[in-house]
């Protein structure tokens, strides 16, 4: 093979091939006439380049390194092997060069799509408010491409943005009608361009819209919008400008459709916010009707109460008296009678005094009177009235108090209570013929006193609610139908007032520890 014989081929399929290139890139109008132009002209270069380098090379190789003149038409094949590898790997960095230099020639007026990219990019990562992104987008491909108008429409949405020349809005039917025409004859991204389009009342609908090319949006086979692009000012679209619109089209589809996914969550936001604005301002109001409602049952229990006292007093004063003797003698039949009213009376006092201490706790008049008391004997007391009930349930007490219990300072009257209704409770509640045990201890620096139980238990579940106001276990209901609930709750209140803790385990079915620890204070 000769030496210029293969660069005159190359150069020659070269020009055929731009020649092609040119009369079907006419024929069916897929680049303009000025990229074919361009891409001419930088492949003839690139050849005539190829062709200077490889005769230069040649030249030198057979001149410098052989030491002989090569003629025209001798054969170096090696050297020909070795020239053909170099001109392949400088054939991309001179095409790049020429591409670079006839785009500055050609070009220099247009919009070059790198930067375009670029600003566009930024734009997009400024804001996901779809109203101001859209004014933005259209100004800056207005200005960019130098058009005389941009409309983006979102229909869906019922959304437009626009920069420039504001003739007539894009109404849903239109949209519609350029959609079913777009899928028929085009393929995302293909722009629709107003002077190929076949259909006579589209086209008139794009020149009364102004407009000169149409790119819909889309993302995921969903659509996103349309973009509107008005005429150029004193020059045409060239085939480039459509290019660089058809590959930004995706990106905005994606950054419209983002926009949109954030506008509906702030919306489901505000109308969330909305419903719970408008659900705690209707729990406010009901509950300053709750603690109305609750303060006229605390003035009306606390009423009650007063009421109820003085009247239970004096039941209670008399049942003494008769069981005393002191209004005459009476039969055993009569006394059993008079102790069991004697023994409800007492709970009714008992009840009065506990529903009174919660409403005093309800309006904050709950004091404490601490005074120097001898627990030990409270105990003892208590222990003492409640034998008889005891008896009556079959119930055995048995009481264990340590020796070396001190004077404490307590507010000896709501102690006492607290200690009568552990034990009221384990009696209640035990099995008959079971035993009560009560212990009071001094153990470290507290007063450890416990009423241990064999009856019906608490349910785990219902454990932690067992201090309540007015809560009661169910297996408790079932067993004692006339209880408060108030009593434990309480207790509890009390013994925290005095510094204390409660004690309390439980398990159903097997019994119950009720109990309290109270400092013991200084000896």
């Amino acid at each position: 093979m000769t030496a210029h014989n293969p660069i005159l081929m190359v150069g020659l399929a070269v020009i055929l091939a731009v020649v092609a290139i040119h009369v079907s890139v006419s024929r069916y109008k897929k680049i303009g006439a000025k990229a074919a132009l361009t891409r001419g002209v930088v492949y003839v270069l690139l050849i005539g380049s190829l062709a200077g380098i490889y005769f230069v090379l040649s030249y030198a190789i057979s001149k410098l390194l052989l030491y002989e003149n090569i003629a025209l038409g001798s054969s170096l094949e090696p050297i020909d092997v070795i020239l053909a590898v170099v001109l392949a790997f400088l054939f991309q960095p001179i095409k790049k060069f020429f591409d670079t230099y006839t785009d500055k020639i050609f070009y220099r007026n247009e919009c070059n799509f790198e930067d375009f990219s670029q600003g566009l990019s930024a734009i997009l990562a400024q804001t996901t408010d779809l109203q101001l992104l859209l004014r933005r987008i259209s100004s800056y491909i207005m200005r960019e491409f130098e058009l005389e108008k941009v409309t983006f429409c979102i229909p869906s949405k019922g959304i437009y943005g626009r920069a420039g020349r504001r003739r007539y809005a894009v109404i849903e039917d239109d949209t519609r009608k350029i959609m079913q025409y777009y899928w028929k004859h085009y393929s995302f991204p293909e722009a629709i361009i107003t002077k190929d389009i076949k259909d006579k009342s589209l086209q008139k609908l794009f020149k009364l819209h102004k407009t000169a090319v149409a790119i819909p949006l889309m993302q995921q086979d969903r659509e996103a919008g349309i973009l509107f692009l008005g005429e150029r000012k004193g020059r045409k679209y060239s085939r480039r400008n459509i290019c660089i619109l058809e590959s930004v089209a995706s990106e905005l589809a994606i950054s419209i459709q983002n926009a949109l996914s954030v506008e509906e969550i702030k919306r489901l936001n505000d109308t969330l916010q909305r419903k719970i604005d408008e659900s705690t301002k209707e729990l406010r109001l009901t509950n300053r009707q709750l603690q109305r409602l609750d303060e006229s049952k605390n003035e009306f229990i606390s009423m009650a109460s007063h009421q109820l006292r003085t009247p239970l007093t004096s039941i209670k004063g008399y049942l003494d008296m008769l069981l005393e003797g002191d209004l005459g003698r009476v039969s055993s039949t009569q006394k059993a009678v008079l102790r069991e009213a004697f023994s409800s009376s007492e709970r009714m006092v008992r009840l009065i005094n506990d529903f009174l201490n919660v409403s005093r706790l309800q309006t904050g008049k709950f004091v404490i009177d601490k005074q120097k008391t001898d627990i030990a004997q409270i105990v003892k007391e208590e222990v003492a009235l409640l034998k008889v009930v005891a008896s009556q349930r079959s119930v055995k007490l048995k009481v264990k108090i340590n020796k070396n219990i001190p004077e404490v300072k307590i507010d000896a009257e709501k102690i006492r209570q607290v200690i009568l209704n552990m034990i009221d409770n384990a009696i209640y509640y035990s099995k008959p013929n079971k035993d009560v045990a009560i212990s009071l201890s001094k153990k470290g620096d507290f007063i450890e006193f416990t009423v241990k139980d064999s009856g019906i238990g608490v349910p785990k579940a219902e454990q932690p609610n067992l201090f309540g106001k007015f809560f009661r276990g169910s297996n408790a209901r079932r067993k004692r139908p006339d209880g408060t609930g108030v009593g434990l709750f309480l207790a509890r209140k009390v013994i925290l007032f005095h510094g204390g803790e409660i004690i309390f385990s439980s398990e159903e079915g097997k019994g119950s520890v009720f109990g309290f620890r109270i400092p013991a204070g200084k000896p």
